[in-house]
């Protein structure tokens, strides 16, 4: 493949995005009983997932632009993420204000939410990210060569070391932070993008030098240096892998680019299934035993609930004109 072009998928970053996924449901997925080694993988979970995504959006963004005005670039960023996210938005408020006064809601919105939709994650935190990527796109599109994207990686690299400016509208505390991944991916793509289809360095240093940062950062949370190393050891670590997986398990790859597609939605509607799995399983008797292995099997119903069922509301949607409009599919 023409990596600058785009002509093809990149298995890698299909296989990436799938393992990405996962992380997100299992991440969300942080009931107040579980036990401290589920909260230790949470935390490690938690210190790349997110980069990864934003480092794939980067690069996908270099290797499929086209030369199109910003109005149109625009209209189809609306269309691709601002379009979906209000409407599942509107969706979780409902079912929120439905089933708040009957049952307990993480995050508890009121009739105003339908308002501050607009201008700060109020469904649910999870969809930050959604939002930031928005005002990334919208930022990096008036950065038209590679030197001026180099710029605004190292602007933004520099933006993510100073003090946090506090701001939740449209997410640009978590912009300010994130950006520095997402540009990193721009940086790939502009000057290197065949480490994406060779590896990004040998498997077996990358997960050594993985696993022992990742748990000096477990023994030591306090670490901002190596909080602000870990995204990019995580990023190195995820594609090197997902590489390996494309080359050496061809039927993994194929099957990853076949539910690329259904990530959004599992993104947009994980979170509403993991509430409705947790209220379903917690009447059950079986899993109130206060044991490990219960705990265990009770998680993975409810993460595969988390990720099977929007992968099933994809293909629904797919079907109809209407929806594939309003879910960016």
């Amino acid at each position: 493949m023409d990596a600058t072009k785009g002509k093809t998928r990149l298995a890698t970053l299909d296989i990436a995005r799938i393992v990405c996924i996962i992380l997100v449901v299992i991440g969300h997925y942080d009931p107040v009983e579980a036990p401290a080694h589920y909260n230790n993988m949470l935390k490690v979970i938690y210190t790349f997932h997110m980069p990864v995504f934003l480092f794939i959006s980067g690069f996908l963004y270099i290797i499929t632009q086209k030369q199109e005005s910003f109005k149109a670039f625009f209209i189809k960023k609306i269309n691709r993420l601002a379009i979906p996210y209000l409407v599942t938005s509107a969706i979780i408020i409902t079912i929120k204000l439905l089933s708040q006064g009957n049952a307990r809601v993480d995050h508890p919105v009121t009739a105003w939410s339908y308002l501050k939709m607009f201008y700060i994650p109020e469904a649910g935190y999870f969809l930050w990210f959604i939002i930031a990527l928005f005002v990334m796109f919208a930022v990096v599109y008036f950065f038209k060569s590679k030197q001026a994207r180099l710029i605004l990686f190292l602007i933004s690299f520099v933006i993510s070391l100073l003090p946090s400016c506090g701001i939740d509208i449209l997410c640009l505390r978590q912009t300010q932070e994130m950006m520095v991944y997402f540009m990193t991916g721009v940086l790939v793509a502009d000057y290197a993008p065949e480490i994406i289809k060779t590896g990004l360095v040998p498997t077996l240093i990358i997960l050594l030098v993985f696993i022992g940062c990742e748990t000096y950062y477990v023994q030591h949370q306090d670490s901002v240096v190596m909080y602000k190393i870990l995204p990019f050891v995580g990023i190195a670590s995820v594609m090197t892998m997902c590489h390996n997986c494309e080359s050496y398990i061809p039927v993994l790859a194929r099957s990853c680019v076949v539910l690329a597609p259904s990530v959004y939605i599992i993104y947009l509607f994980h979170t509403t299934i993991l509430g409705f799995a947790k209220a379903f399983f917690s009447k059950i008797p079986f899993f109130s035993n206060n044991i490990d292995s219960t705990f265990y099997l009770q998680a993975f119903c409810a993460i595969a609930c988390g990720a099977i069922v929007p992968i099933v509301l994809y293909y629904i949607i797919k079907r109809f004109k209407i929806l594939r409009l309003l879910f960016g599919v």
